[in-house]
């Protein structure tokens, strides 16, 4: 008698990639007829979100999801360390500068490259669903705020991170259309979840209530 047997988590997690390559293609092709979408495009980095959440907990390692105001681009990057200790602290102010500074070099914006830098103790992610796409044209990011923020980021470059533990940081991620047309991937900390929002949030009044509880 066979006994059956239960998905391993590699096995899992390759079965969500193809899942996610194909709802992102799926976007892709509407928003090719429809024109640039800030829905659309929110799906998108969605996608990647739960995708970045279970790579965290599959390899035992800081995932986050970089956010290019200037390039209006995004992709994956991985934590490079090998300290167990590590695994679960944001990096530190210089890090995060240095890291910010990399990915905005005039190397690391060519077309259809991902940037190769190690800023910060990460590197860029060599997962293909996670490679460097630039918004639609027409489309900008409009701001990002994390739980690890006090202001809201409307410039340079944001980080959204991803911990083995299964967790991961509340955030908000705003994609503007030329048209004020704007939407929130609102994700879930507990869950790696993320819920598209139509509506613009004013996150600079959400930054004010973080800063109010935390008196």
């Amino acid at each position: 008698m066979k006994v059956r047997r239960g998905f391993t988590l590699i096995e899992l997690v390759a079965a969500m990639a193809i899942i996610a390559i194909v709802t992102a293609a799926v976007a892709t092709g509407i928003n090719n007829i429809r024109g640039a979408s800030a829905s659309a495009e929110a799906g998108k980095i969605a996608v990647a979100v739960r995708y970045l959440y279970n790579l965290a907990v599959v390899s035992g390692k800081n995932q986050r999801l970089v956010i290019d105001f200037e390039a209006r681009a995004w992709w994956g990057e991985a934590q490079t360390t090998e300290d167990p200790c590590e695994a679960f602290l944001l990096p530190g102010k210089d890090e995060a500068e240095d890291a910010s500074k990399q990915a905005g070099s005039g190397d690391a914006k060519a077309a259809g490259e991902r940037p190769q830098t190690n800023a910060g103790g990460f590197e860029a992610s060599k997962s293909l669903l996670l490679q460097r796409t630039e918004l639609d044209k027409g489309l900008s990011f409009q701001a990002v705020m994390t739980s690890h923020q006090s202001e809201p980021s409307k410039s340079g470059t944001a980080y959204v991170y991803f911990f083995p533990n299964g967790t991961t940081e509340h955030a908000m991620i705003q994609v503007r259309a030329d048209e004020d047309d704007v939407t929130t991937v609102e994700v879930d900390a507990m869950q790696g979840t993320a819920k598209i929002r139509g509506e613009d949030i004013d996150l600079d009044a959400l930054a004010r209530e973080f800063r109010k509880e935390l008196e």
